[in-house]
């Protein structure tokens, strides 16, 4: 009896072991955690609404937020938002999510069914506004950038900004499409925004930027050229490398 009750407890085991491998070999192909445990971080993505990118929120942005996906980890909060003519007056995160963290304390299972809770919301809430087939006539970059000066304000983790546009301005005060982006026009509105107190501060922010667009090759230069030095004037970590149509570098956030 003693011997068939110890078959039983093995086997009882063995098949909780294998179990516990199968939910955690689903969840890694989702989502990095493991035993290479790395500081968490708050990654925020700006997603343009704007007429002129509706082609590429089906596909660019798309393949940017699989490779964000990707490399979410444990304590990660992830938020997303749009960029608007009025995004900085009427901001609302279409998703604001905090990766769950598994801990020794915390029943392995239910740990996962949280995690499988936070990838269905945030990829249903990425897809409705990916999904949205009408644009905003008006792209408010610049001003939707000190929106993300708020959200990093008070930020422990470390900080990304991801922004998902063509990056041409097109405003009441700055129209990239109707002016030459020249280092003066650059330099002017880096000092009138700086004697307003409006320049972002984004200090130990990593800026990537994907989708970034423009009629021709002279014009799309001069509108990076215009990033990288706004970008500098806010204190970013930002690098050009970081700059183009695709997510690029982003894989190396691993």
């Amino acid at each position: 009896m003693k011997r068939w009750s110890l078959k039983i407890l093995c086997v009882i085991v063995l098949c909780n072991m294998m179990l516990l491998s199968s939910v955690e070999g689903k969840s890694d192909s989702f989502w990095k955690f493991g035993k290479d445990k790395k500081e968490p971080r708050a990654i925020v993505v700006l997603v343009d609404m704007s007429g002129s990118t509706n082609k590429a929120r089906r596909t660019v942005y798309r393949n940017a937020f699989d490779k964000i996906y990707g490399n979410l980890q444990q304590g990660d909060r992830i938020i997303v938002g749009t960029i608007t003519g009025r995004s900085y007056i009427d901001f609302k995160p279409a998703v604001d999510t905090e990766i769950p963290k598994q801990s020794i304390w915390k029943n392995r299972i239910t740990f996962e069914q949280n995690l499988a809770k936070a990838r269905k919301k945030i990829q249903t809430e990425v897809e409705k506004l990916l999904a949205q087939k009408r644009g905003t006539p008006r792209t408010e970059i610049i001003n939707s950038l000190n929106i993300a000066d708020k959200i990093f304000h008070n930020e422990k983790r470390q900080k990304i900004l991801i922004v998902l546009s063509d990056m041409i301005q097109d405003s009441k005060e700055y129209n990239f499409d109707r002016v030459k982006v020249t280092d003066a026009y650059t330099t002017k509105i880096i000092k009138d925004r700086q004697k307003q107190n409006l320049v972002p501060k984004l200090n130990d922010v990593k800026v990537y930027v994907a989708g970034a667009s423009a009629g021709d090759t002279k014009k799309f230069r001069s509108i990076e050229k215009f990033w990288n030095r706004y970008f500098v004037a806010c204190g970013a970590d930002f690098s050009l490398h970081r700059y183009g149509h695709s997510l690029l570098e982003f894989e190396k956030e691993t």
